[in-house]
């Protein structure tokens, strides 16, 4: 018989689950149950276990059997000659996020990954679901249905992919439902909580994302509907891929203006990107998941980097962001790169394999001693973009590399660890391989700052200047003439946040002013030379070289600090055309932007 489970939801305001799964024992002495420590995805140990509360079993007659814990998320049920076993446990739901649990009385999310044990040795079995919900609630499931859109039976071919299904249910007044087809295939946005979203204009930009990826991979990898759930609340911003849905957590007010409605189409479009790259074609480490421990590998860089290259490049592809606007986004990454002196410390690839214990467990050192893999990856697959095209004059690109690889290991056993370098290798002609490699090298296993000559082969330059003022975050202009002189501006090295009107410090720069004068992360900056109105508005003025005294309250405790101010870096990337570009530097470079830029009569 399939492992059969059974989640039920009897007091929502409790914000619990009841979850139960009966199995047959196959005559075993002992059945073992494990709950995974953590969510396929999201790259750190988050202890689902801690959730669960009194697991108990019994035999097909009702008798109660001997159940001991025997690691920290295993549970061992001894059998006593029963044919079969049920075993039961409540678990505690309240951490509102795309990997975890989370019930009140307007809905319920639940990811098996978090809430579901499974027999150990039994992963590779057919499962069944049953959902037992409150009156007038429905749920939407990424499964196959045995019976009703309502409740009923679902199926699942294995652990595997019950856990690759999250379930999103509520009471009807809860929830928005938008239907539409793109590539000929019914896609579902269900939408819970309320905000400022336009369905309508939603699921019609949301299509032409589905038509850009599914274009690169030559149509999409399901017939089956696919299922957007989306939450909106307060606070958060996140996203989790699985192979039939994917769930998305965003602020509630972020629909309207242009800047936070283009950032979450990219997380739309990066989610759905995690179709192929991920859901598919993912690294040998993880082909199958062990599910009790850290699934380490290098190539998250591949995984999440690249994807988030692709983010950006869908938006361009769909025609949702002008050519202008994408080359902004590239600058503003490139000049985020430079403003994180952690680039200088940690490899990419290093920074992949310690994606479990640093990534997710940010402290006042990461910016100072690590860099982002989703960060330096996206860079450098925009970067691997333009080598591609222009070692191939035109004819290969970052597009070929990826389908590609989607071809040759979509399938077990999966990427291995130099998989995407020799797939790379073969692109180019013969002669260009020992110097792509020699990029490959620099770029992802020396921590240094990336070679941005490639722009040259699209007539672009990467001008680095000092910040024009706290806002500026990068640019792309169309003439160099427009690049701003440099004025004289002062930085203190930290980074601060209003807090019960004071300014406290988050964040300290490796060797800037700040750090060199003792100022902590904690500490709340009070006053400025003995005065304490607009503290942030006068830093803003100083001059480099300025010394000002800080006063902060550390511990409670008043000290005062001398910081001498000092020059802004040249951290901020503006892009834009050469003074000189050869008619096939500007043809890659429309090939590469689909349009002409700088925009010209007739450009598309």
């Amino acid at each position: 018989m399939p492992t059969d489970y059974v989640l039920k939801i009897s007091e929502p305001n409790a914000r619990r689950v009841e979850v139960s799964l009966s199995t047959d024992t196959r005559g075993e002495a002992a059945l073992d149950v494990r709950i995974p420590v953590w969510t396929p995805g999201s790259y750190l140990v988050r202890e689902h276990q801690r959730h669960v509360d009194g697991l108990t079993a019994r035999d097909e007659e009702g008798r109660s059997l001997f159940v001991q814990k025997i690691d920290k998320s295993t549970w061992r049920v001894e059998c006593e000659g029963a044919r079969e076993v049920r075993v039961d446990y409540r678990l505690h739901c309240f951490e509102l996020t795309v990997r975890t649990n989370h019930v009140d009385p307007s809905h319920a999310f639940i990811n098996p990954a978090a809430a579901c044990a499974f027999v150990v040795g039994r992963e590779h079995e057919r499962c069944t679901l049953r959902l037992e919900l409150p009156a007038g609630w429905r749920a939407f499931v990424p499964l196959e249905q045995r019976d009703g859109e309502r409740g009923g039976v679902f199926q699942a071919a294995d652990y595997d992919e019950l856990a690759d299904s999250p379930i999103e249910a509520g009471p009807p007044q809860s929830h928005q439902v938008a239907e539409f087809t793109a590539q000929g295939v019914l896609h579902r946005l269900v939408v819970w909580g309320r905000g400022d979203l336009d369905l309508q204009k939603l699921t019609a930009d949301m299509t032409k994302i589905i038509d850009a990826e599914a274009a690169w991979f030559g149509g999409l990898p399901y017939q089956d509907p696919y299922l957007f759930l989306l939450h909106l609340s307060d606070k958060g911003r996140g996203g989790l891929e699985h192979r039939r849905s994917c769930a998305l957590v965003a602020p509630r007010f972020s629909f309207t203006g242009k800047l936070a409605y283009e950032d979450f189409l990219q997380l739309v479009a990066h989610e759905f990107f995690h179709l192929w790259n991920v859901k598919r074609l993912r690294p040998a480490a993880f082909t199958p998941y062990d599910w009790t421990r850290e699934n380490h590998t290098g190539l998250l860089w591949a995984m999440e980097g690249l994807t988030s290259t692709y983010e950006v490049m869908a938006l361009r592809r769909a025609g949702l962001v002008t050519p202008q606007r994408f080359l902004e986004l590239w600058a503003e990454r490139l000049t985020s790169l430079l403003r994180t002196p952690g680039r200088l410390r940690t490899s990419l690839v290093q920074a992949s394999y310690d994606a479990w214990i640093k990534h997710y467990r940010p402290d006042e050192s990461s910016a100072n001693t690590t860099v982002s893999y989703y960060l330096k990856g996206s860079v450098v697959g925009f970067l691997l973009d333009l080598e591609l095209r222009r070692r191939t004059a035109g004819e290969r690109s970052l597009d070929d590399l990826i389908r590609l690889l989607f071809q040759r290991h979509g399938e077990p056993p999966g990427l291995p660890e130099d998989g995407v370098e020799k797939a790379a290798l073969e692109l180019v002609p013969a002669l260009e391989r020992a110097s792509l490699q020699a990029w490959l090298d620099q770029a992802l296993r020396q921590p240094v700052d990336l070679d941005l000559s490639g722009l040259a082969g699209v007539g672009l330059v990467a001008a680095v200047r000092p910040a024009d003022g706290s806002d500026d975050k990068g640019s792309a202009v169309a003439d160099a003439a427009d690049l701003a002189a440099p004025g004289a501006r002062a930085v203190l090295g930290a980074s601060l946040r209003e807090r019960a009107g004071l300014q406290e410090v988050t964040h300290v720069v490796e060797g800037g002013p700040a750090q060199q004068a003792g100022l902590l992360v904690g500490d709340e900056l009070a006053a400025l030379d003995g005065f304490r109105s607009e503290v942030r508005a006068r830093l803003s003025r100083m001059l480099p070289g300025q010394v000002v005294r800080a006063a902060v309250f550390r511990m409670d405790e008043l000290l005062e600090l001398p910081v001498t101010m000092a020059a802004a870096p040249a951290d901020t990337v503006t892009l834009h055309p050469a003074a000189a570009v050869s008619p096939q530097q500007r043809a890659l470079r429309e090939q590469w932007l689909g349009a002409r830029w700088p925009e010209e009569p007739g450009a598309l």
